[in-house]
């Protein structure tokens, strides 16, 4: 790790707290399951060949399980398997390479899509950018890519989904990203949605109160992310 960033991991961890899943008594869909495998939560529905999947970094400082809702709904919803990855103090900057484990162990599925939160969907995008053959799409939820590392030449498909009322991500910064992104780029805004409501943990600080509840959050970012896939892969089956 870079001795530059180094200072910035200690600000963020001493000035910053750390979000714990809020999921209990959430009910799972029908015939959608969810394990941990390696540091891997890998949620998928029954009777399922794996053709497909989406790996997911979480939010800084955010307890993975926090989107096991997200993903399990994806996946029931697209029929394909969710990989959430876990990561070093929840700090997606720390494991931002852990990807590679997931490609390497199911190299039999075919198409891939990459999909994170905040700094996981930065840090998603930064491994894209080394990386750029790997994925067929880029999902970033209230995320966009550093601009050290643009995208905008790499030919990667991308639906970047922002809720109307995110306290920390504005519609300043994602239109400021647009140069960053490939200029077919799709940004949808989730009127009544904010920042935290991606996953289930509760109030973030400095995030706006929503307007919608995290269920109808969660329902419009999957038809977004079904529609999106549907246009540039009109071949998948559900």
């Amino acid at each position: 790790m870079k001795k530059a960033i180094i200072p910035i991991l200690i600000f963020v961890l001493f000035t910053s707290c750390s979000y714990q899943a809020l999921t209990d008594g959430y009910v799972m869909p029908e015939k959608t399951t969810v394990e941990e495998i390696d540091g891997v939560f890998r949620v998928m529905p029954q009777c399922y060949d794996m053709d497909e999947a989406m790996v997911f970094y979480p939010g800084g400082l955010v307890d993975p399980e926090a989107y096991i809702p997200l993903a399990a709904e994806m996946a029931h919803t697209l029929k394909m398997v969710v990989f959430i990855q876990k990561m070093p103090l929840d700090l997606a900057v720390l494991g931002s390479n852990r990807v590679e484990a997931i490609l390497e162990k199911y190299s039999y599925i075919k198409n891939w899509y990459f999909s994170g939160h905040s700094l996981g969907g930065a840090m998603a995008a930064s491994w894209i950018y080394d990386n750029p053959d790997k994925f067929k799409a880029l999902i970033l939820l209230g995320a966009y890519p550093i601009e050290k590392k643009p995208l905008n030449q790499s030919g990667i498909k991308v639906l970047s989904i922002r809720g109307s009322k995110d306290g920390l991500v504005s519609s300043e910064e994602l239109t400021e990203s647009r140069e960053n992104l490939p200029s077919d780029s799709r940004f949808i805004e989730i009127k009544g949605g904010n920042h935290a409501q991606f996953g289930v943990y509760g109030k973030q600080k400095k995030d706006n109160d929503a307007d919608i509840s995290p269920e109808e959050q969660r329902r419009e970012v999957i038809v977004e992310i079904q529609t999106f896939l549907d246009e540039i892969n009109p071949r998948r089956v559900y």
